[in-house]
């Protein structure tokens, strides 16, 4: 409880009005709260003392009871009169408490501390002029780091119909105790709490995402897990794998293991044939095989976890999908990859697919460990044992033959057996996982070991995947209409084309003159950018803009022909986002906080700040903000 010397500016505010700093008694007021109960009745306290010689004392009491009070060892019960200094001291500390535990995203706990502060003013008998303040009249007395926030502000905010709930509340407290774990597995048992607070949001928007308009992919991937899953425990618990991070497997190809993407990424780990054939996946039959791509996608994870540390996990995660070379030319790009080789200062430099990436895994893993707890109505693996057995079919196998065998029908199989094909009639290849009945695993694989193989009925199997190369992709081609001040390298930089290149595909030769109105084919490249127009800030570094629209510095000195990267407040800077935003505005209502704001955009507190120039989140009625979000 604060002592009463951090009062002293209070003190100095309420010197004329309460007469609290001086001897004169002060004015009794009748206390009326009663929701704390005490330990003990005042009458019957024990005669014990602490150390310090002094009675026990409910801390609820503590702050309401002066150093005068205590030497005389006065301690009311609660509903007796305590003096408008006292009153006025406990609003202080509990509205002090109130703001601590809102700045730690406690909502409730904020609510009801300062919610009890503003009682305890409304008994303490205030003039009518501070009384209309509330508890913006104790702003003088809180520490200096609190006196920023607009506390009525912030309360009217907290009693909101539209505040989240307590089932709302209790999720996003699952969702930050299983990221937490997660991540701890992995040696980060102290992320910074900035970035946790994104990645816990972003993988609760990936879990509304899943349990809503994808939740049928979801739900059959999920079902698809329980058949493979024992198989890739096996092998990441042999490497020393969390088994968390098997759901790579589901974002990438749902856990199915014959997924086969446009960019020819083969398999249940959607390797391309490259990396394949470097791990050791020579056939297709291999990409196929759930224990052969497993094996190499667990030994691929533990190279990247080597080379991006252990701590740096979410570096590796993002290396699975864009590569380590991507990865580590974006550390490159940082001033020191060393100290800051951590996926969230480059995550900026990644393609939007990759910076998607992590939050969409951890929101997979947190949904596994409790499918129930976020709304998936799922068999768990023991129920789904209690269902069916697993029998590997050696060869291509006619599904009915294999319903004949179960005592089922086709179609049973095809729906228990989700990734095959609606009209599908042969299994997808040699050595298939197949759901069948449970008790009839083994009648089945002995059957079809005793068939003769020539008896078995011979179909193609599918169409193979050429390995030493990607299949060729289209080229895409834009134009371009040129402007005054348009240059054949201004051009090129903006579409990410070499100048060559381009020129000779519009048939120029040096100078390379253009001419307003002319149009320029633009071969490949990454397509017509987005284009905003910036007006620097008060206070604005060139950092703080390039994290504004993830980009890094370098992009906008090139595309601003700065040579410095120091910015002065008004000036115009153009900036090619990677993907297209939108420029909104909002007009500050009474009672607005900036968290409010930000979660209305879905963009960081951070983001308004670099955005709008502000220098602290204190906010006033009718004024305009602007947020880049996407759209």
């Amino acid at each position: 409880m604060t002592h009463s010397k951090d009062f002293a500016p209070w003190c100095v505010g309420f010197l004329l009005l309460t007469a609290g700093c001086s001897s004169a008694p002060s004015p009794k007021v009748k206390i009326t709260y009663t929701d704390i109960e005490p330990k003990a009745p005042a009458a019957s306290l024990p005669a014990d003392t602490t150390d310090g010689g002094e009675s026990p004392m409910d801390p609820a009491l503590a702050g309401a009871i002066s150093p005068q009070d205590k030497t005389k060892g006065a301690l009311p019960a609660l509903g007796a009169p305590i003096s408008m200094k006292q009153a006025m001291e406990q609003a202080l500390a509990w509205t002090a408490e109130g703001l601590r535990h809102y700045e730690r995203g406690d909502s409730e706990a904020a609510h009801k501390s300062l919610t009890d502060a503003r009682i305890m003013l409304l008994e303490a008998d205030l003039p009518d002029f501070m009384e209309t303040q509330g508890l913006g009249a104790l702003r003088s007395g809180l520490p200096e780091e609190l006196r920023r926030y607009d506390v009525e502000a912030i309360l009217r905010d907290l009693e909101r119909k539209d505040r989240p709930s307590t089932a709302e509340q209790a999720e996003r407290a699952a969702i930050d105790r299983e990221v937490r774990r997660i991540l701890w597995q992995f040696g980060d048992t102290s992320p910074d709490e900035r970035y946790l607070t994104e990645l816990i949001d972003e993988t609760q928007q990936y879990i509304s995402f899943f349990r809503g308009r994808y939740r049928p992919f979801f739900e059959r991937a999920f079902l698809r897990k329980h058949k493979y899953w024992p198989t890739i425990q096996d092998v990441f618990t042999a490497k020393k794998i969390p088994p968390d991070l098997a759901y790579v497997a589901l974002v990438e190809s749902g856990f199915n293991p014959r997924a086969l993407s446009r960019a020819n990424a083969i398999g249940l780990w959607q390797f391309i044939p490259e990396t394949g054939k470097r791990y050791g996946l020579q056939s297709l039959d291999e990409f196929y095989d759930v224990r052969k791509s497993t094996t190499a996608a667990a030994d691929y994870l533990l190279d990247l976890i080597s080379i991006f540390g252990s701590r740096s996990f979410l570096l590796a995660t993002a290396a699975y999908n864009a590569g380590e070379g991507k990865i580590m030319g974006c550390l490159r790009k940082i001033d020191d990859p060393f100290q800051k080789r951590d996926f969230w200062e480059i995550r900026g430099c990644l393609a939007l697919e990759t910076q998607e990436y992590v939050p969409k895994i951890m929101a997979a893993a947190v949904i596994g460990a409790d499918p129930k707890r976020f709304g998936f109505d799922l068999p768990s693996e023991v129920e789904m044992r209690q269902r069916y057995d697993v029998v590997l079919v050696p060869q291509v196998t006619p599904l009915a033959r294999l319903a004949e065998l179960a005592g089922v029908t086709v179609a049973d199989l095809r729906s228990a057996n989700n990734e095959l094909d609606g009209s599908a009639n042969y299994t997808p290849g040699r050595n298939y996982p197949m759901y069948v009945p449970v008790g009839t695993r083994d009648q089945i694989a002995s059957a079809l070991a005793a068939a003769p193989e020539e008896r078995l009925p011979t179909v193609a199997a599918p169409a193979p995947v050429e390995l030493a190369s990607r299949e060729p992709v289209p080229e895409r081609t834009r134009t371009h209409t040129v402007r005054r001040g348009d240059t054949l390298g201004a051009v090129a930089d903006k579409y990410g084309v070499d100048v060559k290149t381009l020129a000779g595909r519009n048939g120029l030769r040096k100078p390379y003159t253009l001419s307003v109105g002319q149009r320029l084919e633009i071969p490949g490249g990454r397509g017509e950018p987005s284009r905003v127009v910036y007006t620097v800030k008060s206070g604005n570094s060139l950092k703080a803009v390039a994290e504004l629209f993830a980009v890094s510095d370098q992009d906008i000195k090139s595309w601003n022909e700065l040579r410095s990267s120091k910015l002065k407040a008004g000036q115009k800077l153009t900036i090619h986002p990677p993907t297209s935003v939108e420029t909104k505005t909002y007009k500050v209502r009474r009672g607005d906080t900036l968290v409010r704001i930000a979660q209305r955009f879905a963009v960081s507190v951070e983001h308004l700040m670099t955005a709008n120039g502000l220098k602290s989140s204190a906010l006033r009625a009718g004024q305009q903000l602007v947020a880049y979000v996407r759209p």
